[in-house]
């Protein structure tokens, strides 16, 4: 009895202090690069943190609350970073999941309340916060295409922590597996905290890149007809530009979103100009950070104003320049001056003050 018990306070302690550190150092990496996720899954491992030391000291209350606080704080992270990476999750997938998910919690709570004598409320709770956290798991699954390792491990290792947790109230209450359970769980917080760190820490989450600009790399917005793009395509090739556009054969060092209808993780359609605004933001402030000129290329305008207003396209590129001039970044509008009207073309101009 007496080494179950070590062995239950050993992985505790092993849990809490892997989450403390984890949430520190990603706590850390927010006030340097200020992004929303990183700071949501530090307060994600905190707030586990304080969901253990509950249920170390018998606050049974505080398991489930803290719990719960720390997967809505997971799963907000993991959509910021959807948002960041202007990954886009398909209508099919949201309607999937508005099918399923309540009736998944259903079912857990039926089969939990058939199978166990004396049902406890607090550990059903706790049990539901793991649905959660493997539906976190899940979505994450859509940043493989970014973080081919990391992404990938880190989505596997949320899923099965996720489906471990959710056996919490079958088997909290059985005292021989309850120190089994604790190593499971510490182990799987090692897991996690190693994936964790290899996303945050990869060379493309901590910034655009250190490679030096080419002399074409002026700040500021251009207006580039089609023509003269493909020179700006191989003076650029090995520089990290953020590009929307409707080409295919582009440089790999470029971060590609395809300009189109077709919902696959990082394409975005012709009507979600916010994800547009959102990534280029994120892009051109960790591009300032690190002392480089962010290059933006929308090539496809001619594409957006056949689904959007010309009125809406101009605040758009209005709030797109905006953001190249706080943070001192370059933006590429690759449009052939013939496609708008002359009235449509001068105001163009007007409105992103470029010339002739």
């Amino acid at each position: 009895m007496g080494v179950w018990m070590n062995l239950l306070l050993t992985s505790q302690l092993l849990s809490f202090s892997l989450k403390v550190v984890a949430g520190l150092a990603l706590f850390l990496n927010w006030r340097r690069y200020r992004r929303d996720s990183l700071l949501l899954w530090a307060l994600f491992f905190l707030s586990s943190s304080l969901s253990t030391v509950s249920d170390f000291t018998g606050l049974e209350v505080g398991i489930p609350l803290f719990h719960a606080a720390g997967v809505s704080f997971l799963v907000g992270g993991v959509v910021s970073l959807l948002d960041e990476e202007a990954v886009g999750v398909s209508t099919r997938s949201l309607k999937l999941v508005a099918l399923t998910l309540p009736l998944t919690v259903s079912s857990y709570i039926i089969l939990y309340a058939s199978y166990v004598t004396k049902p406890v409320p607090i550990y059903i709770s706790f049990g539901i916060s793991g649905i959660f956290y493997t539906f976190a798991g899940v979505i994450l699954w859509s940043v493989r295409r970014f973080y081919p390792r990391s992404g990938t491990l880190l989505s596997a290792v949320i899923i099965l922590h996720g489906v471990h947790k959710m056996d919490y109230p079958f088997l909290r209450p059985v005292e021989w597996f309850a120190p089994i359970g604790f190593t499971l769980g510490a182990f799987f917080n090692v897991l996690e905290v190693i994936a964790f760190l290899q996303v945050v820490l990869s060379e493309r989450f901590r910034h655009v890149g250190k490679t030096i600009g080419p002399d074409v790399i002026k700040k500021g917005v251009f207006i580039v007809p089609p023509d003269r793009f493909a020179s700006y395509i191989e003076a650029l090739s090995e520089f990290p530009v953020l590009a929307f556009t409707r080409k295919r054969d582009l440089p790999d060092k470029w971060e590609v979103h395809s300009l189109t209808t077709i919902e696959e993780p990082g394409n975005i359609g012709p009507t979600q100009l916010h994800r547009i605004i959102e990534r280029t933001r994120s892009y051109l402030a960790e591009a300032h950070r690190e002392g480089v000129t962010g290059v933006v290329v929308i090539e496809g305008l001619e594409y957006l104003m056949m689904y959007d207003d010309f009125r809406s396209l101009m605040k758009f590129l209005a709030t797109l320049s905006d953001y190249v001039t706080l943070y001192g970044g370059m933006l590429l509008l690759v449009l052939d001056e013939r496609s708008p009207s002359e009235k449509q073309l001068k105001t163009l101009r007007q409105v992103l003050n470029v010339g002739d």
